[in-house]
């Protein structure tokens, strides 16, 4: 019984490395072809490999790239953006990303909101979910340090400053901690897509004989808000909201 659990065992290991080699082989593969400008047979490897399960900041990059090339802008922008949300900091993909965009037809400006509301969600948002986290730690270990000196303190007047300040950073690191949850459950409600046709005009209401909205083309990035039969009710930066087929966008 032993033996034969040591020899599936084995197997797995066999089959797990052996799918790595095939990733590794069919990645170099794709490079290969893209070095050769040969661009459609470098996009069947990499969205091969995709299939296959293997997800990472460089395929998606590198078959950004290759679309890029073909100028395919929907596709090139949809996989810099996948591969920011493997490696969100990376200033290749976020420079490439910024070239695809200049070649939308879709301009389109950000609303810009008076609102504290709004001002304060956009600050809240403007860092990750780890560095609200990096940031409150630090607070809380320069809280227990102010705690350990007002403990030490031998004047008063030394006694009341510690006891503010250690007030003051429990305060801001409940704030802080907050500010990380609430980062991760905007992170989790939102659905983005990027358009994926030419050009469509999007309706008032989910169907096709409903009165035309307003026009957008290949590559504009959208937020999904609805979904009803077959449609989305989909958001732009400035505010605009219209019905499109889901086949028409794909979403992140």
């Amino acid at each position: 019984m032993k033996k034969a659990l040591h020899i599936v065992c084995l197997l797995f290991v066999f089959i797990a490395n052996a799918q790595d080699s095939f990733e590794l082989a069919a990645f170099a593969k794709a490079n290969q072809a893209y070095t050769a400008e040969n661009y459609d047979l470098a996009i069947a490897g990499y969205e091969q490999i995709l299939k296959t399960g293997k997800h990472s900041a460089e395929v998606y990059f590198n078959l950004g790239n290759a679309y890029y090339k073909i100028n395919a802008v929907g596709p090139a922008i949809y996989n810099y953006e996948k591969s920011l949300q493997f490696d969100s900091e990376n200033i290749d993909v976020i420079n490439n990303l910024k070239f695809a965009n200049q070649m939308k037809i879709d301009a389109i400006e950000a609303a810009n909101s008076e609102s504290l509301k709004s001002d304060l969600s956009s600050f809240v948002t403007s860092l990750s979910v780890d560095e609200w986290a990096y940031f409150s730690i630090v607070i809380l270990l320069f809280t227990i340090l102010m705690a350990v000196l007002y403990f030490y303190a031998q004047t008063v007047g030394k006694k009341r400053l510690f006891f503010i300040v250690t007030f003051l950073g429990i305060l801001f690191s409940a704030i802080s901690i907050a500010a990380a949850f609430y980062v991760k459950d905007s992170l989790k409600d939102q659905q983005y897509a990027i358009v994926y046709t030419a050009e469509f005009t999007t309706r008032e209401e989910p169907k096709e004989k409903s009165a035309p909205s307003f026009t957008l083309h290949e590559g504009t990035k959208v937020e999904v808000l609805e979904e009803f039969n077959e449609w989305a009710l989909v958001l732009l930066s400035n505010g605009n909201k219209a019905w499109m087929p889901l086949d028409k966008i794909k979403k992140l």
